[in-house]
């Protein structure tokens, strides 16, 4: 791919080389670097965090690779793996450029510092504390190899010569190494390949015209790293943004995969994101966690892996403010609506934005001043493509109640793992409180340590998800299979409208293996969330045969306790209680079916766990669920099975649920068939006289069918016929209210 295509129509800058006193390349293009003066001038708040930490640089040492990794003081060590140098170095940088607009004796003394540190970060391979480029395959090279690069940049006047070429050889050499043996150098997506994508294009870019290799560089990136390997892979399996190994990992990754389209754009002019074949992960990215991220603004969405912190996945408002800075650079139409988002964010996280790890970008790419936009009448609902995710909230107020649904293949690096096994799974949360969990990332907010315990599910049973299990003795699980292993799994529907959001995950099955032993040999799930609180899944599965055990699995914050009935061969468990309550669940199908409940599956958590069977054999099965997510128990609805053999349902090949509360009713119908089996009609069913919405999935799409009512003694028998009347969804959703005189407008 060619720069000229990949400028999207704009003339492409002439490359100015280095040694103007104040040309830098990388972010601080003329417009930025004075703004961010002018904010240091004005006592911007970003700054005199940035340059308190410059400034207690000065009064210590830089330590070797292989001296203390976390000196006291003022002094710089390593970090892990290179990450304290790495912010180090920013800082220092940062301070460099912006100190050099005020004050040359000031500048002198960051410069001569960061000079220091680039020195010990690029020690040759030969000479003494070299840092060891291939350990640990290569991770460092988000920490070393881009550190120097953005150092090389901010500070190349303050180099010698001699300095520049030690600092791009060894540049240079955490490149190579890691194209010759890299963890994932043949996989675009993937937390090791960021930190290599970003150094490569970074260094190409800061180094040209001083390294004899950079201008190749630049191009090998240009065509064969980002125009053949990433750029296809991220319209395939990312568009929408979303990080498939989860916000452990995430931030750090998406910003190394985000920054390339800022150094190209300041540094060339060069627009990845809007070229011709556009890279569009940068803007799926602030949409993703504008809707994935939890009501209260503090937890992001929180599958895939985590590690043993306190809070297993913080919003994190330093690539969230990130985010926010970069899409200016590509004139991103939701720029303004997405910074008054970061905003209320930051705010939610205040003692997080001066964070040791922060500073230098919250200077650089939170601007306060920036332009404002209302975001809270956005639609309530967001599909990310690719990922094939989808999430839903009742409003976007902090206590809301919020959804999100994997109906995706795996889109991670097989040979990491990181993404977890839960394809169809569902998470719901309220406001702060979860309810049903990722039990992966719910398992790190109580006392148990259990790093140990997901990593042995990963490469285990992988029991932890809220998803279909069968097999003829232990179950497995998930596999890792891709789009390019063959997996068609995706978000086949996902409609979304003012009372519901109807999602429908198709060809589950293709994530299990494929062994006899192991025979999922169907599975799709539909989710009808009906606003605000309550979700209906209705899952048909097939099975290689009827001796197969099989369970629908879900896992709750809180213990289960059985609770009354609420209608005939309903089950309904209330989680937790008192204070304490999050919601209740009820099982309606399949008919018979029995619960197996573990109250809690590791001690020091309060991760349980619901197991729905079948109560006869059969390799095909029905299977439907009401998850609510009510305040108390006195408001969470009443669910009614609707089917033939319940006598509500007269004619048609459907099933489904009334949801009665005071809040309103609902009937939710959905057909008996296959997936693609749109049920005959006339559909004949009964509801109560008040007031109830009616949402019935499966029909034919944007078709006319027309709805009449006649009165009982008990209600109105409602009729739907193909014909002249109301309009499906593109989806073959139809929804209308009915009362006792009849169809509402």
């Amino acid at each position: 791919m060619s720069a000229a295509l990949l400028a999207g129509g704009t003339a492409t800058l002439p490359f100015v080389a280095h040694g103007s006193p104040d040309r830098t390349r990388i972010i601080l293009d003329a417009d930025t670097l004075s703004s961010l003066r002018q904010r240091a001038t004005n006592g911007d708040p970003g700054w005199i965090a940035l340059k308190k930490k410059c400034d207690q640089y000065l009064t210590g040492t830089v330590e070797w690779p292989d001296g203390k990794d976390y000196p006291n003081g003022g002094s710089i060590g390593e970090g892990y793996q290179g990450s304290s140098y790495f912010d180090a170095i920013a800082n220092l940088g940062i301070c460099y450029q912006v100190a050099r607009g005020t004050s040359q004796s000031t500048a002198a003394g960051y410069g001569a510092k960061g000079v220091d540190l680039l020195v010990h970060m690029s020690a040759p391979a030969s000479a003494p504390h070299a840092a060891p480029v291939d350990r640990d395959h290569v991770y460092g090279i988000r920490f070393y190899g881009l550190g120097m690069a953005l150092g090389y940049d901010w500070l190349r006047n303050a180099l010698t010569e001699a300095q520049r070429t030690r600092v791009y050889t060894a540049i240079d050499r955490w490149v190579d190494t890691y194209e010759a043996t890299g963890f994932e150098n043949h996989d675009p997506n993937g937390n090791y390949f960021a930190g290599y994508y970003a150094t490569k294009a970074v260094a190409a870019l800061a180094t040209e015209g001083d390294n004899p290799r950079a201008a190749t560089q630049w191009k090998d990136f240009l065509d064969r790293v980002h125009g053949k390997m990433v750029q296809p892979f991220y319209a395939a399996n990312l568009s929408g943004g979303g990080w498939p190994d989860g916000q452990n990992y995430g931030p750090v990754a998406t910003f190394n995969m985000i920054l390339p389209t800022v150094a190209a754009k300041t540094a060339k002019n060069v627009d990845l994101v809007r070229a011709d074949r556009p890279y569009t992960f940068p803007s799926g990215t602030a949409k993703w966690y504008m809707y994935n991220l939890w009501p209260n603004l503090k937890e992001a969405d929180d599958r895939g892996t985590m590690r043993n912190y306190g809070d297993p996945a913080p919003a994190s408002p330093k690539i969230i403010s990130a985010v926010a800075g970069m899409m200016r650079y590509w004139h991103d139409p939701r720029a303004a609506a997405f910074h008054t988002f970061a905003n209320d964010v930051r705010a939610a996280n205040a003692d997080k934005i001066n964070s040791p790890d922060s500073l230098w970008s919250n200077f650089v790419f939170w601007d306060p001043s920036a332009p404002k936009a209302p975001y809270t009448s956005m639609p309530l609902g967001y599909y990310a493509r690719g990922m094939e995710m989808g999430a839903v909230r009742s409003t976007w107020a902090t206590g809301a109640i919020w959804g999100s649904f994997n109906a995706g293949p795996y889109t991670g690096y097989p040979g990491a793992q990181e993404q977890l096994f839960d394809s169809g799974g569902l998470a719901v949360v309220r406001g702060s409180k979860p309810l049903l969990v990722n039990a992966t990332g719910q398992l790190f907010r109580g006392s148990a340590k259990v790093d140990n315990f997901r990593d042995a599910d990963s490469y285990g049973p992988r029991a932890l998800y809220n998803v279909f299990y069968a097999a003829k003795s232990s179950p497995i699980g998930q596999a890792a299979v891709t789009r390019a292993g063959g997996s068609t799994t995706r978000m086949a529907a996902f409609d979304h409208q003012r009372h519901y959001t109807f999602m429908r995950a198709t060809d589950l099955k293709d994530m299990y293996p494929k062994s006899d032993s192991r025979g999922v040999s169907s599975w799709t799930r539909d989710v009808v969330y009906l606003r605000p609180n309550l979700f209906v899944v209705y899952d048909r599965t097939k099975t290689s045969g009827p001796g197969m055990k099989q369970w629908m699995r879900f896992h709750f914050a809180g213990v289960p306790r059985r609770a009354a009935p609420p209608s005939n061969g309903v089950t309904r468990y209330n989680i937790g209680a008192g204070t304490a309550f999050r919601g209740t669940m009820d099982s309606l199908l399949p008919v018979g079916h029995t619960e197996t409940v573990t109250d809690t599956i590791l001690t020091g958590t309060d991760v349980s766990r619901i197991d729905v069977k079948p109560g006869s054999a059969a390799a095909q099965n029905r299977w439907l669920t009401v998850i609510d997510a009510a305040g108390m128990p006195s408001k969470a609805a009443k669910a009614i099975r609707l089917s033939a053999a319940d006598g509500n349902i007269f004619k048609g090949p459907v099933i489904g649920t009334l949801l009665q509360s005071s809040a309103g009713n609902y009937a939710v119908l959905a057909g008996t068939g296959e997936v693609n089996s749109v049920p005959s009609t006339p559909i004949k069913y009964h509801l109560p006289g008040t007031t109830t919405r009616s949402v019935i999935t499966g029909l034919a799409k944007n078709t006319a069918y027309s709805v009449s009512t006649s009165t009982d003694s008990t209600g109105v028998v409602v009729t739907v016929t193909a014909g002249a009347g109301r309009m499906t969804s593109g989806a073959g959703v139809l929804e209308f209210s009915t009362n006792s005189s009849g169809v509402t407008p």
